[in-house]
């Protein structure tokens, strides 16, 4: 004996949720207003308004799909974010390290200012990077 097949959402009579007219974002049957765009939500009855509804739910699913696709990028992204701000703390590092030296061997003082500086840009750079957010 075949399964029974289940009807989408879309196509059931009654649904559990008001789809807003205007964003296509599901809201409860309680809600006057959406909570997505804070538009108007209104019965609509008829053919019409069912192929409205049905059109905004796949439409919805399509973009909490697309996001999903986009986030699965995202970890190749937090990669190169990650090795570009570590080249800037290292670089930022390295060079109040050698402006630091060279203030000592000439005794200058705003050259160890801004080594001093460099170093704690350089500091904080690698602290923001490696902290638990």
């Amino acid at each position: 004996m075949d399964k029974p097949k289940k009807e989408p959402i879309a196509l059931r009579h009654k649904q559990e949720q008001k789809l807003c007219l205007n964003c296509g974002f599901p809201n409860r049957p309680s809600d006057k207003r959406c909570m997505y765009c804070n538009a108007s939500v209104a019965e609509d009855k008829g053919l019409i308004a069912w192929f409205r509804h049905t059109y905004y739910v796949l439409r919805w699913r399509w973009q909490l799909k697309h996001r999903r696709e986009n986030l699965d990028h995202q970890p190749r992204k937090r990669v190169f974010s990650f090795v570009g701000y570590f080249m800037i703390g290292l670089v930022l590092t390295l060079a109040g390290a050698y402006f630091f030296i060279t203030s000592l061997a000439d005794n200058s003082f705003t050259s160890g200012l801004i080594a001093v500086l460099l170093l704690l840009y350089g500091f904080f750079t690698f602290k923001s990077l490696f902290s638990q957010k």
